[in-house]
C-alpha cells in the first residue's frame, strides 16, 4: 500500500484536494446562496385587499361593576340587644321590608320612665305658677290696705300742724306763744315725715307687686321648657321604641351585614343594600388619555360572565383630580333607620389616574356587583369606510399621501393618491376617487413579513383585524392599556 501510494503519489493529493473542497462547498455555499437570497426577500412585497369595514377609536381601561345605588342602613336606638335578623347576604328586599328588631323591654322601661317624669313635670311646674300667682295677689293686697293706712295717717299729720299754725296765731301771751311755736314744730316734723314713709312705702309695695308679677312670668317659662323637655323625652322614647324593627330604605340586595343576634349595638351601620339592577363600572384612566373622555361617550363592555356578549354603556362621570371620587352621597331619614346613599360600593380611583364611571344601560342576569369589566371607551366611529394598515400609507415626492397597489395582471406597482380620515391603532381610514373595493395594496416586506398577521387577516375575510404594525410606523395611538377595542373594527372590543 505504501509502495502503492508513492507510485500514485500526484493522484492521492488530487483526491485530497477534491474532498477539501468538496467539505469547503458544503460548508460555505448555503451562506453564500442565503446571502444573495436576501435581497431577493426584501424586495418581495406582500398585499391586502382593499375593502371596506367600520373603524373605532378608543380607550381600554378595566375596572369594577358596583351599585349606582348603596344605602347603609343604621338605627337611632343605642346600647340595646339585637333581638333578630330577619335576612342574610344576597336577599332580595324590598322597601319597608323589615331586616332587623331589637329588645324592646329597656325601651319601653325608658317609655315610662318618660312618661311618669312629664306627669311629674306637669304638676311640679303648676304648683310653682300658682305659689308665684298667689304672691302677686298678696303683694297687691298689702299695697292697698297700707296705702289708705298711710294716706290717713298723712291727713293726720296735716291737720295737726294746721291745728299748730292756728294755735300761734291766736296766742295771747309770751308763755301761751311760745309753748304754740313748740307744738308747731312737733306737728310739722310729724307731718313730713308721714308724707316720707308713706310715698317709700308705697314705691316698695309697687316693687313688690312687680316683682312677684316677674316671678309669674318666670314660672310660666319655666313650666313651658320643662313640660317641652319632657314631652320631647317621651316622643324620643316613643320613636325609639318604634324604631326597634330596622326596615328596608330602598328595593334592592342585601350585600353586607354587621349585627348578629344577642350583640349589644352602639352605632354604626348594621347592613348594606345595593340596587343590583342599576350598575355601573368603576375605573380610572391615565393623564395621558383623561382629556379625550368626556360625559355622555359611548362605551363597550365584556365581562367574564358575559362571555362574548358586550354591554352598551354611557360615561356619567369624569374627575377632574387624580385620586378623586364620587363618594359624598347625601343622607336621607327613613321611619326606623339612618341612611346614607352612596354612588357605589368601592372606589377603584388611584393617585395615578383619574376616575371615570360608566353607566350600564343594558340588564343582564350574569353580571354581578364586584366583577372585573373590561371597556372600550369610544372616542370616535367611521362606518362602510376603506382602511388600510399604518404600513400602506406613505408620502410622495409631492408631499401628498399615497398607497401602492399592484395590477394583479401585469404585476406592476401604481402610485394612488389618497385622503386620510380617521384613525384607530392599527388602521387608518383612506379616500380618493381612485380606490375601489378589491384592490390589492402593497405593505413593503421590510416592515411586515410574509408570515405576518396582515396575510393573515387578508386570508380571513380582507378585514386586517388583528395586524399590529412595527411600532416605529405607528401614529398617536388611542389605546394605551394592551387591551382591547382600540383598533378593532367597530362592533365591539377585540378581546
Amino acid at each position: 500500500m505504501e509502495q502503492w501510494m508513492k507510485k500514485h503519489r500526484v493522484l492521492v493529493v488530487v483526491f485530497i484536494v477534491i474532498i477539501l473542497i468538496g467539505i469547503a462547498a458544503a460548508i460555505f455555499l448555503p451562506r453564500i446562496v442565503g446571502a444573495e437570497q436576501v435581497p431577493e426577500r426584501l424586495v418581495k412585497e406582500n398585499t391586502v385587499q382593499l375593502t371596506k369595514m367600520d373603524l373605532t377609536s378608543s380607550i381600554s381601561a378595566t375596572g369594577t361593576i358596583e351599585s349606582a345605588a348603596t344605602k347603609t342602613v343604621s338605627a337611632n336606638v343605642n346600647g340595646v340587644e339585637v333581638k333578630s335578623v330577619k335576612v342574610k347576604e344576597g336577599d332580595a328586599v324590598k322597601k319597608g321590608q323589615t331586616l332587623l328588631t331589637f329588645d324592646k323591654s329597656d325601651l319601653e322601661e325608658a317609655l315610662q320612665e318618660a312618661k311618669e317624669n312629664l306627669s311629674e313635670v306637669t304638676v311640679q311646674t303648676a304648683n310653682e305658677l300658682r305659689q308665684a300667682k298667689r304672691k302677686v295677689s298678696e303683694a297687691q293686697e298689702t299695697y292697698t290696705s297700707q296705702k289708705e293706712k298711710l294716706a290717713n295717717n298723712v291727713s293726720e299729720a296735716k291737720e295737726e300742724y294746721e291745728a299748730s299754725k292756728k294755735a300761734v296765731s291766736t296766742a295771747r301771751t309770751a308763755a301761751e306763744k311760745q309753748k304754740a311755736q313748740e307744738t308747731l314744730k312737733q306737728t310739722e316734723s310729724a307731718y313730713e315725715q308721714a308724707k316720707s314713709e308713706q310715698e317709700s312705702t308705697n314705691k316698695q309695695n309697687k316693687s313688690n307687686i312687680q316683682t312677684a308679677k316677674d316671678s309669674v312670668t318666670t314660672a310660666q317659662n319655666n313650666k313651658k321648657k320643662s313640660l317641652r323637655e319632657a314631652e320631647k323625652t317621651v316622643e324620643e322614647a316613643e320613636k325609639t321604641l318604634e324604631e326597634c324593627s330596622v326596615t328596608a330604605p330602598m328595593d334592592g340586595v342585601v350585600t353586607a351585614i354587621d349585627a348578629e343576634v344577642g350583640d349589644t349595638y352602639s352605632g354604626g351601620a348594621m347592613l348594606e343594600i345595593s340596587d343590583c339592577m342599576d350598575l355601573l363600572v368603576s375605573t380610572t384612566v391615565s393623564e395621558y388619555d383623561i382629556a379625550k373622555v368626556k360625559k355622555g361617550l359611548k362605551v363597550v363592555i365584556l365581562t367574564d360572565a358575559t362571555e362574548d356578549t358586550e354591554l352598551e354603556g354611557t360615561i356619567t362621570y369624569v374627575a377632574m383630580t387624580t385620586g378623586s371620587t364620587l363618594d359624598s352621597g347625601s343622607s336621607s331619614g327613613n321611619t326606623g333607620n339612618n341612611t346614607s346613599m352612596s354612588t357605589g360600593t368601592s372606589s377603584s380611583s388611584s393617585s395615578t389616574g383619574y376616575e371615570v364611571r360608566i353607566q350600564i344601560k343594558e340588564k343582564n342576569d350574569n353580571i354581578r356587583i364586584g366583577m372585573t369589566a373590561k371597556c372600550s371607551i369610544v372616542l370616535e366611529e367611521a362606518a362602510d369606510v376603506y382602511a388600510v394598515p399604518y404600513d400602506a400609507i406613505h408620502t410622495n415626492s409631492n408631499g401628498g399621501n399615497v398607497i401602492y397597489v399592484k395590477d394583479s395582471s401585469s404585476g406592476s406597482r401604481k402610485e394612488v393618491t389618497v385622503t386620510k380620515g380617521m384613525e384607530s391603532d392599527y388602521y387608518v381610514e383612506v379616500s380618493g376617487s381612485d380606490l375601489s373595493e378589491g384592490l390589492q395594496v402593497i405593505i413593503p416586506s421590510d416592515e411586515t413579513s410574509a408570515g405576518s398577521s396582515a396575510n393573515k387577516a387578508e386570508k380571513n375575510s380582507g378585514a386586517l383585524d388583528g395586524l399590529i404594525p412595527d411600532s416605529g410606523s405607528r401614529g398617536n395611538h388611542s389605546d394605551k392599556g394592551g387591551g382591547f377595542g382600540g383598533g378593532a373594527p367597530a362592533g365591539g372590543p377585540g378581546m
